[in-house]
């Protein structure tokens, strides 16, 4: 028995000392492991600025980029978390082949020309100042300049710290960009995507329309438009959408021709929406009525941000869509 502890004892000797003498395979497994996954994504981030939306450590981040026509779209991805988000954001709007390839797929184009670096950023009292290297400034024409510069404003105004955005090249204010942007100030939201000059009697609101370059991805495009109204409410954003998407904008909108408002309200989150009869020749194909619910929701939302459903009437009674089509809202106008 002795001699069989004895034995017992000196093989955990031998086994603990191959241990310290050599390495832990199993530890060199997982080491290796994670050497490859880091590595993987070291390159994924610095050298093309994306990540495989399965790993930790991301944000969900609206960013803003480019339609074919120059209107700026609002779309959500998932960027690495860290302290400089707001830097790591308007990277991500810089032109490479890799995004340019990857937002091509929904047909949307990146904001920055390539080359664009920022140089410093800093964020005080609600103001963020970024500094730019020169090459911020090789764009190609006016529709360019307004993208980029509504792309910029509007990335970083997602973030609550940021209220207004003070644009810097080369560690100096340029009072005015090529085609006439003042710069000279700090600048802030404002009418996104304005459809048309505003009269000082119109009341600003924002409506939803849908993009699309290949008939098959699609994206929901905020659009400022003027109104005659006392003040901007859910039935006069209505009536704004009612309109149409602004000539050779390339939008569209699901709702049938000829669709008056009757009537709409909202009721613990819920908004419904009374149609006159035309609403009734809306699409059977459930991807277009979800569309249809999407458009009216999220143009809702702008004037009343706790709406969550959106129910369709005509005349009075309730319309039943497709048992497929759901009537939340989405968080998110654009998800990519």
């Amino acid at each position: 028995m002795k001699v069989y502890k004895l034995l017992v004892v000196s093989i955990i000797l031998c086994f603990m000392m191959g241990l310290i003498g050599c390495e832990n395979p199993i530890a060199n497994l997982i080491q290796e492991r994670k050497d490859i996954e880091a590595s993987y994504v070291s390159y994924l981030v610095d050298q093309e600025g994306f990540v495989d939306f399965e790993n930790e450590g991301l944000r969900q981040t609206v960013l803003y980029y480019r339609d074919e026509k120059g209107l700026i779209v609002p779309v959500m991805r998932r960027i690495p978390w860290d302290e400089g988000i707001a830097q790591a954001a308007i990277n991500q709007l810089i032109d490479r082949p890799v995004l340019r390839e990857e937002l091509a797929v929904i047909g949307l184009q990146p904001v920055l020309p390539t080359g664009t670096e920022v140089v410093g950023m800093t964020i005080q009292d609600g103001l963020c100042t970024v500094d730019f290297n020169k090459n911020i400034l090789s764009y190609q024409n006016e529709a360019d300049e307004k993208a980029m510069i509504q792309s910029i404003v509007y990335t970083l105004t997602e973030f609550e710290s940021i209220h207004q955005v003070q644009i810097m090249v080369e560690g100096s204010i340029v009072k005015k960009l090529t085609y006439g942007t003042n710069t000279a100030e700090p600048l802030a939201r404002e009418y996104i995507n304005l459809a048309d000059t505003l009269s000082e009697e119109s009341i600003p609101v924002v409506v939803y329309y849908k993009g699309t370059v290949n008939g098959e991805e699609s994206f929901f495009v905020p659009v400022t438009k003027g109104i005659s109204a006392l003040k901007a409410d859910i039935k006069s954003a209505l009536t704004a959408l009612l309109e149409g998407a602004p000539e050779n904008s390339g939008l569209y909108s699901e709702i049938p021709f000829g669709t008056s408002v009757n009537d709409v309200y909202v009721k613990d989150g819920v908004a419904y929406i009374d149609f006159s009869e035309e609403i009734k020749r809306m699409p059977e194909n459930v991807r277009h009525q979800q569309s249809l619910i999407y458009e009216l929701g999220l143009t809702l939302r702008e004037i009343e941000p706790t709406i969550a459903q959106v129910r369709i009437l005509s005349n009075g009674t309730e319309i039943q869509l497709s048992s497929d089509v759901s009537l939340n809202l989405p968080y998110f106008s654009n998800e990519f």
